[in-house]
């Protein structure tokens, strides 16, 4: 049964995935064997969080131990690579990168109160476990911690100091092994994302610190609708507390080293244009973005803050 806040299936982030056995398989051997023999040893928990790379892999994982313990058969294999058996509930994004709403874990409610109807136990799987709100979150506790029946939740994050912390003092915690091929993967794909993102971030950056009042503007039309992953917003904030350390480093330092040298002649005309103390002020600013990450504030909010600031501190 696929619950994805209303959305149709075929509008989420995922279709169909027929060939989860396989793909969990390869992705991380050592940990598909060990789930294998926990419900081969009926000593499996009820509730785990799969912290590790590879998003679409952790979701084949999850299917194939959905399916070692709602019926290890051809019928049962094929209904859930379709998410179309009544004992599978998944809360999954509802595109790409977006994070999971308090709105899906409400619709799931219903699903967590009532117990399974073919199966001998109900499986939950909820991905982007790292987006849920503390309301969401409290939410899926109580359910938690006073099921309906015999269940297996299984919570999908990129990393688990990521999850709240109420949620992962409760859960079994398995770090992945991802195989060579996935974390090839997912190297790619932050290479990727560097070539595309980092010029708009430097621009923006640009931006601020020249106090360019269309940096606002940019921000939402140009460089938030490139970040869509937790991940990538870390690295994005990552290299903004770098570029504003280089331009520090710049303007105290005689032949500093800098992360991104291509930005020289913007950090010389900033260090022309502010004082040391406004630029260490600019630094500890964006280090200070650090504190928001546990916060559930919007990432887009986040950088409009930033901006917001730095405009005060440079003025």
């Amino acid at each position: 049964m696929k619950k994805n806040g209303g959305n149709k299936l075929e509008e989420s982030a995922v279709f169909t995935m027929a060939d989860f056995l396989k793909r969990a398989e390869a992705a991380y051997p050592d940990n598909w064997a060990q789930f294998q023999q926990a419900v081969k040893e009926d000593r499996r928990s009820h509730l785990y969080l799969l912290s590790g790379l590879g998003q679409e892999e952790k979701l084949a994982l999850s299917l194939a131990f959905a399916s070692q313990v709602l019926g290890d058969d051809e019928t049962t294999e094929e209904r859930i690579g379709q998410f179309d058996h009544p004992d599978l509930v998944t809360v999954l994004p509802e595109k790409k990168g977006a994070s999971i709403k308090i709105a899906q874990i409400r619709a799931i409610v219903p699903e967590l109160t009532t117990t399974a109807l073919e199966a001998p136990v109900k499986v939950f799987i909820i991905d982007r476990a790292e987006t849920l709100t503390t309301a969401a979150a409290n939410s899926l506790l109580k359910f938690i911690e006073e099921p309906a029946g015999p269940q297996l939740i299984l919570l999908l994050a990129e990393k688990s100091e990521e999850v709240l912390p109420t949620i992962v003092s409760r859960a079994q915690v398995v770090h992945l092994k991802p195989s060579a091929e996935v974390a090839e993967k997912a190297k790619e794909g932050l290479a990727s994302f560097e070539r595309e993102v980092q010029p708009a971030v430097f621009k923006w950056f640009e931006k601020v610190v020249s106090r360019d009042v269309s940096s606002m503007a940019y921000l939402q039309t140009t460089l938030i609708k490139n970040v869509s992953e937790k991940e990538q917003e870390e690295t994005v904030l990552l290299w903004l507390q770098q570029l504003a350390r280089d331009v520090f480093m710049q303007k105290t330092v005689s032949n500093p080293t800098l992360y991104f040298p291509q930005l020289t002649g913007f950090y010389q005309q900033a260090a022309k244009h502010y004082s040391s103390q406004q630029l260490q002020a600019l630094v500890e600013e964006f280090l200070s973005v650090d504190k928001l990450k546990k916060v559930q504030l919007a990432f887009q909010s986040k950088l409009e803050k930033l901006a917001l600031e730095s405009a005060i501190l440079l003025g």
